[in-house]
């Protein structure tokens, strides 16, 4: 039997080569084209999430821009500068406008922010829900003047933010990152008190509620 074998795959040995040639050539095919279209897929997926990191962040950036558009209401402040106050405080049509265009950014883009960036739009919005809840019955006038004597939070706040923007497009951006940051994105309470508590607004709020909202 162990003859007839033997004699079977000399007479047959280049025809048995071939086909094992053949099986193993298609095995390495399959696995590197599997491994190919793997990398490929991979690559399909880090490219549209980096492309709608990089859309959030754009859009981020336009409303930054908004945050730090100062308009002069002419005359001179306290500090002897000429008197301005943020675009988005002009009225309350103003500032109900940026309140929705700030959530509507945040709704679609927020996933797609950087740990950094989160924390530092956290911030802004606890910012602005006390800012919101203190200019609730405030008139046109007062809200501009309320608006100069905090128009500094706004720059600070915007410069912030956009660093951190700027960090992720110089870092994360460039590693081709795909995943999604999910780490917690606020400060931690007793950092939160302290950076609002230094900001102007909580600084000169009760300036602002005697000279200001009680100014018959």
């Amino acid at each position: 039997m162990k003859s007839e074998l033997i004699e079977f795959i000399q007479l047959h040995a280049s025809a048995i080569f071939a086909l094992l040639g053949a099986i193993f050539g298609s095995l390495l095919t399959g696995i590197f084209g599997y491994i190919s279209k793997s990398k490929e897929t991979k690559l399909r997926i880090t490219e549209k999430v980096v492309d709608r990191k990089l859309q959030a962040h754009d859009n981020l950036i336009d409303l930054i821009g908004l945050i730090r558009t100062m308009i002069l209401l002419g005359g001179w402040d306290d500090e002897r500068e000429l008197k301005r106050t943020p675009q988005i405080m002009l009225g309350q049509q103003e500032f109900s406008d940026f309140l929705i265009k700030f959530s509507n950014m945040r709704n679609s883009s927020e996933r797609w922010f950087s740990f950094g960036v989160k924390r530092e739009i956290s911030l802004f919005l606890d910012y602005i829900v006390t800012l919101k809840e203190l200019v609730r019955t405030a008139s046109d006038e007062q809200l501009q003047e309320i608006g100069s004597l905090i128009r500094y939070d706004f720059i600070e706040f915007s410069v912030k933010i956009e660093d951190s923007a700027h960090d992720f497009i110089n870092k994360d951006l460039l590693k081709l990152d795909h995943k999604i940051d999910r780490k917690w994105h606020k400060y931690k309470l007793d950092e939160t008190t302290k950076k609002l508590e230094d900001t102007r607004l909580f600084k000169l709020r009760e300036t602002i509620e005697k000279r200001v909202l009680n100014d018959a």
